[in-house]
């Protein structure tokens, strides 16, 4: 039997599209987890999810200037959760800064990779 010989080139690329997926994996992993708000209900992370709330915010916000009832806020489990704009914005602040965390952990795991 002869020797094989690996491809340094094609190792080095087999390698980073492992670990490429392995950071891929955590990440989906993460968005899956969901976001759990101080009252212990939780919020789905998905983009489709942020575009909802943030367009939910908009929405509430415009609703507070008519002096109009504010649109609940519904958790992964279909519950509504009636909040103040002040208590609203307090939940964007929080739901905002932890998927930014988990964007920015993303990114400096896939820079790490190259």
């Amino acid at each position: 039997m002869g020797l094989v010989t690996i491809d340094p080139v094609k190792k080095a690329e087999i390698d980073r599209k492992k670990a490429l997926a392995e950071v891929d994996a955590w990440f989906a992993g993460e968005i899956a987890k969901g976001f759990e708000t101080e009252d212990g209900w939780k919020l789905g992370l998905s983009e489709s999810d942020v575009t909802l709330l943030t367009g939910q915010f908009v929405l509430a916000k415009e609703a507070h200037a008519a002096d109009l009832p504010l649109p609940p806020v519904i958790d992964t489990a279909g519950v509504a959760h009636s909040l103040s704009l002040e208590e609203l914005t307090a939940l964007m602040l929080a739901y905002g800064g932890h998927r930014a965390e988990l964007s920015t952990e993303y990114a400096t795991r896939k820079a790490a990779v190259g």
